[in-house]
């Protein structure tokens, strides 16, 4: 009996860790989406993104939804949700596009949920000019060192993104005393 207890567990183990294999992606706006690329613009123009802004990659095992809304600034601007940051440093913005020239690695099998932030700042946290993708799905990747595929290659497509400066606190907490004054006055003037 223990020992088809501890063979099951072996066996789910092995097989866990071969569901989840290494692979790789082409880190690249420019060859996104067998290579027609994905440009970022400015929130709300054709603007493309200035020069030396940043690009870093999220990702998750699985389906996730993260959509943005390009009619909300907050939206655009938010911190992923249900992905985990890769940590891909150094990449900058050229032209519209960013182009890593090192494949990053992530899971190779079954469906893969990445998301694309943009950034002006040492991070996307603390940047004053932020945007993201939304989260898209890609199928299994190529086992690594072998980066075949591309973002948004084979899955939903790597969309155009947009950029828009994140308010400061200060900004958002006078808007809500603003606000707060009118109903006041509002009742006030209503008694």
């Amino acid at each position: 009996m223990k020992k088809t207890i501890v063979l099951a567990a072996l066996g789910m183990t092995a097989s866990a860790v071969t569901a989840f294999g290494q692979g790789s992606v082409i880190f690249s706006s420019y060859a996104a989406n067998n290579t027609l690329g994905a440009y970022t613009y400015l929130i709300g123009s054709t603007t493309a993104i200035p020069d030396g802004f940043h690009a870093d990659l999220y990702d998750a095992v699985g389906t996730v939804s993260d959509p943005v809304n390009t009619a909300l600034g907050s939206s655009v601007t938010a911190i992923p949700v249900g992905l985990t940051d890769l940590g891909v440093l150094g990449v900058t913005y050229t032209g519209g596009f960013f182009n890593d020239p090192n494949p990053v690695t992530t899971a190779t099998s079954g469906v893969i949920t990445f998301e694309v932030v943009a950034f002006n700042g040492s991070t996307y946290a603390n940047s004053t000019i932020r945007g993201r993708s939304g989260s898209f799905t890609m199928n299994s990747l190529a086992a690594s060192p072998s980066p075949l595929n591309g973002l948004g290659d084979n899955g939903q497509p790597f969309p155009t993104m947009y950029v828009a400066s994140v308010p400061e606190p200060t900004t958002l907490a006078l808007a809500g005393l603003g606000g707060l004054a009118s109903l006041v006055a509002l009742r006030r003037k209503q008694a």
